[in-house]
């Protein structure tokens, strides 16, 4: 029997995502004798795909984005297949009868599916089986809305089999980047959706996690970046001991980096696993921080303090972490004014070029706190049938604050971190190899920050660092062989130069007659000392000898080199 398993979504391209959970139920259905098969994608293609391969049922992963996309489409495919239609997922435990009543949706499956769904699908395909004792299930029943009891918890792990990728409608896509090495999460913050078995830590064994890399790794030849999703990767240090061993002699055969997220409050008394971490190919690095306000951190129930947080960013940098990605909420309880924004230029301080800052509203997910008892949070909710937020416009804002009041809040903290990003550019105060960093997780890896952003953003500087990035050239030095140097130009003379009040106008700067045959002269064919030399002969008459007219050719220099203009290479 096929059964066809979908998540789908208008917001972002899920071509390029990697649902490994619905691999997960694919592998556990395959091996009950089912066909399981999975699209991830455009929903407009679903019904194409729905009407070429003919399933005996559809499930879906639901999330607070696609709810009302699944409602609208399961009602098409009722009419026409009148098929069995199941939906799972992160928002299956906020679902009630209403949802099933307007989409025509027939159950609602809680928790980790793998259990269950093969039992649900048993007794109502086969059928065989009663659907009372399915755990987790929800659905109308002689116009009663039934629910059973909570779902069971899969406590070994291991007995799942591995991903099946091979069950994809989309043949050509790279599987193999996302990476769960546990379930579970003991810290219980106020804002994340408590999943039932969520509370309960479950981990895989090593050497299986180890064995599922190997695998995606051989099927996909172009894999280079691993995403491990569990919350809690680093709750055990032992355990990320054994995870990099094995990452090691992976890595001896393949370039192959990974992602995980970290819990500063459980890594800051073994911080120096991290040079271990990053010899294994640690590249990005994800912590909670939320607000600058330790008053707000607390009422997240999140278990870190600000100093700690400030005490690792640091030392994460300072030991070679290519980036440290970090999260600030926007629109949760009242906080201190201007503590994040102090916070977050604290942080810019400690790890420019490193540390990766984005803001995000906070969400009232099924089961929170935050949804059942605002009040406490001293918090309001706004468009509680959730079509009109999502991630671009705020569900919950403080009691006295309305919703475009906090889209300016967002807007003004986002300004602070790119004005913060910006100046630290704009002055050089990233160092070299920080920035080489930055272009190789791009370039190489497809992992692009909001440093590499914004750099790319300032073509003068994207141009002189990608110079560098290529081996091709460096800063200028006066400590540089004048006759070996030979200065490069960043940009093309005719794009840039103006004229238009007389005199020659570059990136708004006025040039002097020194400056501008100096930079004419940049294009990468002469030495500099040649270039000295026969500037020296046009306009020395101004200066008392050649050391002090040496001495402004090397301020001009390093002013051209602040304003990104020039590389330098040596033959």
């Amino acid at each position: 029997m096929k059964i066809l398993l979908c998540n789908v979504s208008k917001k972002y391209e899920t071509n390029a995502h990697d649902y490994v959970g619905l691999f997960y139920l694919a592998g556990v259905l395959e091996r009950e004798g089912f066909e399981p098969l999975v699209f991830h994608g455009d929903p407009e293609k679903l019904i194409g795909e729905i009407e070429k391969n003919e399933p005996d049922a559809v499930g879906f992963s639901c999330d607070f984005d696609n709810v009302q996309l699944i409602a609208d489409l399961a009602k098409k495919i009722k009419d026409k297949w009148n098929i069995p239609i199941i939906v799972g997922g992160p928002q299956s435990i906020g679902l009630k009868k209403d949802f099933l009543e307007k989409s025509n949706v027939d159950y609602i499956l809680r928790g980790e599916g793998e259990v269950s769904l093969p039992k649900l699908l048993d007794a109502i395909l086969k059928p065989q089986g009663d659907l009372s004792g399915i755990k987790g299930l929800a659905t109308i029943k002689d116009d009663i809305f039934v629910e059973t009891e909570s779902p069971e918890i899969i406590e070994d792990l291991d007995s799942l089999p591995l991903p099946a990728y091979h069950c994809s409608l989309h043949k050509n896509h790279p599987y193999g980047k996302l990476i769960f090495t546990g379930r579970g999460c003991p810290y219980q913050c106020a804002y994340c959706a408590p999943s039932p078995g969520k509370q309960k830590v479950r981990l895989r064994s090593m050497p299986l996690v180890l064995e599922e890399i190997r695998l995606n790794l051989n099927n996909n030849p172009g894999l280079n970046y691993i995403i491990i999703m569990d919350d809690t990767f680093t709750i055990n240090r032992q355990r990320i001991e054994e995870f990099c061993e094995g990452m090691k002699e992976i890595r001896k055969k393949r370039d192959v980096v990974w992602y995980c997220e970290c819990h500063v409050g459980r890594i800051k008394d073994w911080m120096d696993i991290l040079p271990t971490m990053i010899e294994a190919g640690l590249i990005r690095l994800q912590i909670g921080i939320e607000s600058g306000d330790q008053k707000v951190i607390d009422q997240y129930n999140k278990h870190v303090n600000i100093a700690d947080i400030i005490e690792f960013v640091t030392y994460a940098a300072d030991t070679g972490l290519t980036q440290i990605a970090t999260n600030f909420i926007v629109g949760g309880p009242e906080e201190k004014a201007g503590s994040t924004a102090k916070l977050i230029e604290t942080l810019m301080n400690q790890a420019p070029g490193v540390i990766d800052i984005i803001t995000g509203f906070l969400r009232a997910y099924p089961g929170t706190q935050i949804l059942e008892n605002p009040e406490k949070f001293n918090l309001q909710l706004h468009d509680e049938e959730g079509c009109l937020c999502g991630d671009d416009y705020p569900f919950v804002t403080p009691k006295g604050k309305n919703q475009d009041q906090v889209m300016k809040d967002r807007q003004e903290l986002n300004k602070v971190i790119r004005q913060s990003m910006q100046k630290k550019i704009k002055n050089h105060d990233l160092k070299e190899a920080v920035v080489m960093k930055q272009f190789k997780a791009a370039l190489n890896y497809g992992i692009r920050s909001r440093w590499f952003e914004e750099i790319s953003a300032n073509p003068r500087a994207y141009e002189y660092y990608y110079v560098f990035y290529l081996n091709e050239g460096q800063a200028f030095e006066e400590s540089l062989d004048f006759f070996r140097d030979y200065p490069q130009r960043t940009f093309e003379l005719w794009r840039t130069m103006t004229f238009t009040q007389g005199f020659p106008i570059l990136d708004g700067m006025a040039l002097s007659p020194l400056e501008y045959e100096l930079i004419l002269r940049c294009a990468g064919k002469r030495s500099l000392g040649d270039i000295k030399t026969e500037l020296y002969s046009k306009f020395g008459t101004a200066y008392k000898n050649q050391a002090e007219f040496h001495g402004k050719f090397v301020d001009i220099l390093y002013q051209f080199n602040f304003k990104y203009w020039l590389t330098h290479f040596t033959i």
